[in-house]
């Protein structure tokens, strides 16, 4: 017969909005006032709603810390859809954590360090989501040879590059989970930032992430 022989207070890896471990925490109730299924995710900061204390939305531009509620909890009877994916339906009942420590989605540029402020994403596709950057950020990204404003990235030694080209050494910031090698093509993406200015609503980051999943440990104390 088997049997468990190791424990641990806290989970190795954790899923958007899973607590992180067994320590006090403060959740309400919310509903979701996104008026589409699938905008409001699990891990994500969430602004009050039209109605306050009562619904809640994913942060927008102009958002103070005061209109931040907390953290998006993972419920674990949520369903998937047919293509495997959890969504939260648009009016549905959601748990937010006021205080305590979850596993929060992190922004492509985010580079958690423990005690840091872990400012929110307030515009852009990440909206919602937790950056150490505390304004706007941009990042190289690998693209096609063809797309517009594409550099081929060659080796340091290289005496002069062409306005095409940039050395490996200067391909930095990096999206997380981007590695750049040398005949990579990468796109600055300046047009499309990343997110503007970014919002400090007093969550820090806690001691663990998950870069490759997109998912780090935030604390609010």
């Amino acid at each position: 017969m088997a049997a468990q022989l190791k424990y641990s207070y806290t989970t190795p890896k954790g899923a958007p909005g899973e607590k992180f471990d067994i320590s006090f925490d403060e959740v309400v109730t919310r509903m979701n006032q996104e008026a589409e299924d699938g905008v409001l995710k699990f891990g994500m900061a969430a602004q009050t709603g039209d109605v306050p204390g009562v619904g809640i939305k994913i942060p927008v531009t102009g958002a103070t810390a005061n209109d931040i509620e907390g953290i998006v909890v993972r419920a674990a009877n949520t369903e998937r859809d047919m293509q495997g994916r959890v969504i939260v339906r648009s009016g549905a009942s959601v748990g937010v954590l006021r205080r305590g420590k979850v596993w929060g989605r992190i922004a492509s540029d985010a580079q958690p360090v423990y005690g840091h402020t872990a400012y929110v994403v307030t515009d852009g596709d990440e909206s919602g989501s937790f950056t150490s950057a505390s304004a706007a950020a941009s990042v190289y990204i690998k693209c096609a040879s063809t797309e517009s404003g594409a550099k081929e990235v060659v080796t340091d030694d290289t005496a002069s590059p062409t306005s095409d080209q940039i050395k490996l050494s200067a391909v930095t910031p990096v999206q997380n989970g981007y590695a750049p090698e040398v005949g990579d093509y990468v796109v600055y993406v300046v047009s499309k930032q990343i997110h503007g200015a970014t919002l400090d609503a007093g969550f820090r980051f806690g001691n663990a992430a998950d870069m490759e999943n997109g998912v780090a440990v935030i604390e609010i104390r």
